[in-house]
């Protein structure tokens, strides 16, 4: 019996350094996706006419991409945030959001981008050039949509490990968008959103 303990506790240190050298563990390489969600600020300025739409927004994002090289990722970006029944100020006016108006002004994007990670505080930069697009609708309905613009996504995020592979943490993002349709008689507008982001994020 003392001869199995004492082996059982000579063991047990290697097993743990073995656990600690595996490939991989604790490493950002190989295949990359993360997902946050977040809780922010959007406002969307129409360059044309005196116009702002402005208010608290929820935002879903999701990446999916490689590590080529270590701790540094490039990934594919899906995007969405959306603002429910928004403050609407049209010259010295504003028409302050109400949940009876039941309206939601969603600004979506896709894009490219990257992140790099610094090890091993586990911090990360990330960045992405997208297409995006303002839409709203009412009682569900969609009643409008702008043309597609160009924006850049800005992130920044610590995240800790809580597996060999999955890391959760927080961080901010911020999302510059620019829409312009070449036709004044249309609405340009000028989109503004910043979240604080929780992330779930596999590598």
């Amino acid at each position: 019996m003392r001869l199995t303990s004492f082996l059982v506790l000579l063991l047990l240190p290697t097993s743990a350094a073995l656990a600690e050298d595996k490939p991989g563990r604790h490493t950002h390489d190989g295949f990359y996706l993360r997902g946050q969600l977040g809780l922010g600020y959007l406002h969307s300025k129409a360059t044309d006419v005196d116009l702002v739409v402005k208010g608290g927004a929820g935002s879903l994002n999701l990446e999916l991409g490689y590590a080529v090289l270590n701790n540094f990722i490039l990934y594919g970006k899906l995007f969405g945030a959306s603002a429910s029944n928004p403050d609407i100020r049209v010259g010295d006016t504003t028409h302050e959001g109400d949940p009876d108006d039941d309206v939601s002004v969603i600004y979506a994007a896709m894009g490219v981008g990257a992140a790099y990670y610094i090890m091993p505080a586990n911090v990360y930069f990330s960045g992405a050039v997208v297409a995006n697009q303002l839409s709203a609708s009412h009682e569900g309905t969609l009643e409008g949509e702008s043309e597609a613009g160009v924006g850049l996504h800005l992130g920044v995020g610590k995240e800790w490990w809580v597996s060999g592979n999955w890391g959760i943490g927080v961080g901010a993002e911020v999302a510059l968008g620019r829409i312009r349709t070449g036709d004044r008689s249309r609405d340009n507008w000028d989109v503004t959103h910043f979240a604080l982001v929780f992330s779930a994020t596999y590598n």
